[in-house]
């Protein structure tokens, strides 16, 4: 049977693109924001001329109230850390003085962390003082006052809902989209677990975090210690008897992917170049995949992920995790008897086309309701038996 909808890889990965929400998240991304202590702050800031020492005070107790304020004015931890080591750097001890407040020169810029900042003000030394004052300073200046006048006004139940609503999925946006990226690759390694898949790192279905991305060499295509001139990184690398066989790449984006999109497909490029190399000199290939996903991509596709696919033996999306199992049935990695399509995602042809392209003579194709033998492994809008 012909090939007729999903002739071109672009047709394809459109059709399975998962959204923002469709792609899962790993663990969950902290709140830096508490209600009741928003709550709580705003009851004691009425709008008088003692509300700025009340301020103080209040971060002078609870340094860590400073995640909550900082949010209420749209500052996230990098931008705030950012603006005020560069603050601190301009802060001479005295006029004369070539140290600022921190005892640092004033003609290197040294960065600071949120945290070390809340540290020295839950010291309450003389510096610790000036930093309190710094930091104060800083919030009232972006509006944090006026903030918290606002919400003096509220309940309870209002200012939650503001911050569940509001402010919250802006603060954790960012932290959200990393542990996208880390969640489908958790679950890639899910589907290769269950079919009794080897791959390193090997934890990686368990916890994506856990263990750093491998290196190989960018020659002989082995395991190396990280060194950017000489090795490549992976995200996963699947083996056979101890052999490296595939090395799967993954670049997921719910947002536009930018300049980091486009050299990660260039880099994508070297890395073909390099296995097609190696490749000349082995009996049996390996094969570079791609994990590659997400709406952000419409942004700019063919200088990112359509360039990337080009270069990939397979490409794989959170809907088509089952194209793992059948092109490693194919490598003779693992043996796959049956898959059942999800037929509330695909019409008959879509699945027809789907086992044409990617499918072999010995896997039989069920679009119907019948359960066929063997393990059954979830694995994106179909199941695979083994």
């Amino acid at each position: 049977m012909a090939v007729k909808i999903f002739d071109d890889f672009r047709k394809e990965y459109w059709f399975h693109v998962s959204n923002q929400n469709e792609i899962p998240i790993f663990g969950h991304a902290e709140k830096s924001i508490d209600s009741e202590l928003l709550y709580t702050i705003a009851q004691q800031m009425p709008g008088s001329d003692d509300d700025f020492e009340t301020l103080k005070q209040i971060i002078a107790l609870n340094p860590d109230a400073i995640d909550t304020l900082r949010t209420i004015v749209g500052v996230t931890d990098k931008r705030m850390y950012l603006e005020l080591s560069y603050i601190f750097n301009k802060q001479r001890i005295n006029e004369n003085s070539d140290k600022n407040l921190l005892g640092e020169s004033i003609y290197l810029l040294k960065k600071h962390s949120v945290s070390y900042f809340k540290r020295m003000i839950g010291n309450q030394t003389n510096k610790g003082n000036k930093v309190l004052n710094v930091i104060a300073k800083y919030l009232e200046d972006r509006g944090v006052l006026s903030i918290l006048h606002v919400f003096n006004k509220m309940e309870l139940e209002e200012v939650s809902s503001i911050v569940d609503n509001l402010l919250l999925p802006k603060e954790i946006q960012q932290e959200e989209t990393k542990k996208r990226g880390h969640g489908a690759e958790q679950a890639l390694a899910i589907v290769l677990h269950k079919l009794g898949v080897s791959f390193i790192p090997d934890r990686r279905h368990i916890n994506p975090m856990s263990q750093d991305d491998q290196n190989v060499d960018k020659v002989t295509f082995e395991l190396a210690q990280r060194d950017e001139e000489k090795t490549w990184s992976m995200d996963l690398i699947i083996t056979q008897d101890e052999v490296l066989r595939v090395f799967v790449q993954g670049l997921i984006h719910s947002s536009d992917p930018g300049q980091y999109g486009v050299n990660k497909s260039g880099e994508t490029v070297l890395v073909k170049t390099g296995l097609t190399k190696h490749n000349e000199t082995l009996t049996e290939k390996k094969e570079l995949w791609g994990l590659v996903d997400g709406v952000g991509f419409i942004e700019n596709p063919e200088n990112t992920v359509f360039k990337m696919i080009q270069q990939f033996d397979t490409f794989v999306q959170l809907k088509s995790l089952y194209k793992a199992g059948l092109k490693l049935h194919k490598l003779g990695i693992v043996q796959i008897k049956a898959i059942r399509f999800d037929m509330s995602f695909y019409s008959q042809q879509e699945a027809d086309d789907m086992f044409e392209l990617y499918g072999s003579e010995d896997i039989a194709k069920i679009t119907d309701n019948s359960i066929p033998e063997g393990t059954e492994v979830p694995a994106g809008k179909a199941w695979l038996y083994v």
